[in-house]
């Protein structure tokens, strides 16, 4: 390319010398058609002609072998592009997929941590509540044994009154036996249902029974409605007291079927706890293997995509230099071929007048050889004959 730059140069510097843009150069003309150079000028002036042509030939064959050669290359290189992004594109999909199942791993992973942690507080905090439960069964089947004693001592104490009242059904019944009830019962008094404790005292304050009693002789009628009344207090009393015990005894056993039943379902949820902490530990453990499976995976995944991504990089500053290269090359060319037809113009407009020029000069040159010619002969034959 250097080389034809040269030439189209000095082509140029001789279309200078050869020609002007008004007339021819004389000098230049009488130099040629000098005796001895206007066979070597004419064809000096065809060759540079020639020259010009076979230059402008040249490059246009390098031009087009150039477009044959690039066109094969960019339709290789861009199916090569074509299929590098297929295979960027795969890859990146598959890294994709790959890092969605590591932050899957990881997002099982956090949420069996998690169940872990829960199921590890709710197992201490059912050990917790079972202890306090104990303890609360205890301090209550301790406070229903006193509760039940004192029921039942006041039982004892109502059935000793009663048998007492009954006892004296023969006798007079004083407002101090009353009196003497009332204290041994005023120890229960918690015991008993307040408006029942006040029927009792009443007939104790009663002054006109117990002083018709004693006044009348047939009084035996009347002690024996007094004992009825003081007994059939005391019996309300007992039955009453009686009625509390069952419930007390009733509801004693329900909580103990309660907190059996409770403990029961503690147990049975706490080897459940135990039994599900085990498989999710377990569990846990594969998945930190698959986690580092997946991040194993994850990090081929990412090599071949970088490597992909490299490869289809590298490809593409290939044909991008390449492509630039015979752009400019081709620009090179396209100026070289606009300066050999330029040149070649010249060449046929201008220099055509130097030709015709040169061919009269040939013929004059022609004529006076032959004329020397014949006067050479013709002395030739004249030395001839005196010879003879």
């Amino acid at each position: 390319m250097k080389s034809i730059t040269g030439v189209l140069v000095i082509l140029l510097l001789s279309q200078s010398v050869l020609c002007s843009p008004k007339k021819i150069n004389t000098d230049f003309l009488n130099l040629l058609s000098s005796k001895t150079n206007v066979m070597s000028s004419q064809d000096a002036i065809q060759s540079v002609l020639t020259l010009l042509e076979d230059l402008q030939g040249a490059n246009v064959e390098a031009q087009d072998k150039a477009d044959l050669t690039f066109q094969r290359f960019e339709n290789a290189i861009l199916q090569d592009i074509n299929e590098f992004s297929g295979i960027v594109n795969v890859n990146s999909k598959s890294a994709a997929a790959a890092q969605q199942d590591l932050e899957a791993v990881d997002l099982k992973i956090q949420q069996t941590t998690d169940y872990l942690n829960w199921n590890n507080k709710r197992y201490k905090a059912n050990e917790l509540k079972l202890e306090n439960l104990a303890e609360q069964r205890c301090e209550a089947n301790a406070l229903f044994i006193d509760t039940l004693r004192e029921y039942k001592n006041a039982l004892s104490v109502l059935d000793w009154v009663r048998s007492d009242a009954q006892s004296k059904q023969a006798n007079l019944i004083e407002k101090s036996h009353v009196g003497d009830y009332a204290e041994k019962l005023s120890k229960y008094a918690n015991l008993f249902e307040e408006q029942a404790v006040q029927d009792f005292v009443k007939l104790g304050d009663d002054e006109t029974s117990f002083s018709q009693t004693r006044q009348r002789g047939n009084g035996e009628q009347l002690v024996q409605l007094m004992t009825k009344d003081v007994v059939g207090v005391i019996q309300q009393l007992i039955e009453k007291l009686r009625e509390t015990i069952k419930g007390l005894e009733e509801q004693e056993i329900q909580s103990a079927n309660d907190f059996a039943d409770f403990k029961t379902n503690i147990l049975a949820e706490q080897e459940s706890l135990k039994q599900e902490y085990d498989a999710k530990a377990k569990f846990l453990n594969s998945l930190q293997n698959d986690k580092e499976l997946a991040s194993d995976i994850l990090t081929k995944k990412k090599e071949l995509q970088d490597q992909s991504m490299r490869i289809l990089s590298l490809t593409q500053e290939e044909y991008n230099y390449k492509k630039k290269l015979y752009n400019s090359e081709k620009a090179k060319r396209h100026e070289e071929n606009q300066l050999l037809e330029e040149s070649l113009l010249i060449y046929r407009e201008k220099i055509s007048t130097v030709n015709e020029y040169l061919k009269k000069r040939v013929n004059e040159y022609v004529g006076d050889a032959l004329i020397e010619e014949h006067a050479v002969t013709k002395q030739q034959s004249v030395s001839a004959r005196k010879g003879q």
